[in-house]
């Protein structure tokens, strides 16, 4: 009896958690990234990837809300899959695509470059292979970031020590490599043109002769949400373009 008696009260709690999470909307974790997706202040959230994702659940019907959320939270959130979450715009991974349910692609981008000082010893388009192999190279990173299937392994390779990975964002980040705190940083090409301006800065541009791929972005959701609605989600994202391609 008692047996039969948890197996139905499960089942009922089972159907009421999926119907709660079809009809809540999702929660879209960001965290301040111009030029990527940003509060307007205004209590909007604006921004390249903003945009697709805003198009993509208006035309599928799907009701989601806007909450910042610090990156390494936002993570750990989609990880501990306790409700219908998902993080705007990021790179795969096979640790996120065995612990979340991923989009079609919202966006590809321009491409990975990086910052470096202005006095550290580097060509303007150098190999991010050779960079990193020096052992003398000091490294900044954004903390929880993932950097594509080639600059990964590549770091993954430096030793501890030239490695830093900092909470900070992308402006606080070049203001730490202004002040000499590593020798380069990581980034997209797209906020290299939003906070560097080569020209006058201190900071230079340096393009990387073998990341020749154009990384796309996905949205991530915790397995929480429900797979019809990441079907109808994919339904419309596939109706919008993304660079002229569907996939990579």
């Amino acid at each position: 009896m008692y047996v039969k008696t948890g197996l139905v009260l499960g089942g009922i709690l089972a159907c009421a958690s999926a119907w709660a999470d079809q009809s809540a909307p999702i929660t879209m974790h960001y965290h301040e990234r111009k030029p990527l997706h940003y509060s307007d202040g205004n209590g909007n959230v604006i921004g390249i990837l903003a945009a697709p994702i805003e198009r993509s659940f208006a035309k599928a019907g799907i009701p989601f809300v806007w909450r910042q959320t610090p990156m390494n939270r936002i993570m750990a959130t989609i990880k501990a899959n306790d409700g219908p979450d998902c993080i705007a715009g990021v790179y795969t991974s096979a640790e996120r695509e065995s612990m979340a349910r991923l989009s079609l692609p919202i966006y590809r981008d321009k491409g990975l470059v990086m910052l470096a000082r202005a006095d550290f010893p580097a060509p303007a388009t150098v190999s991010a292979r050779e960079l990193l192999a020096r052992p003398q190279t000091r490294l900044l990173l954004k903390q929880g970031y993932v950097y594509g299937s080639y600059l990964d392994p590549l770091i993954a390779k430096m030793a501890p020590t030239q490695v830093q990975r900092v909470t900070d964002e992308i402006d606080s980040m070049i203001r730490m490599l202004r002040a000499g705190a590593a020798d380069i940083i990581v980034t997209t090409e797209e906020e290299a043109e939003t906070y560097v301006n080569p020209e006058v800065d201190s900071v230079r541009l340096l393009h990387l002769s073998d990341v020749t791929a154009r990384e796309y972005r996905y949205i991530v959701c915790s397995k929480r949400v429900p797979q019809e609605t990441m079907d109808k989600l994919n339904a419309a994202i596939a109706t919008l373009p993304v660079d002229g391609s569907r996939k990579p």
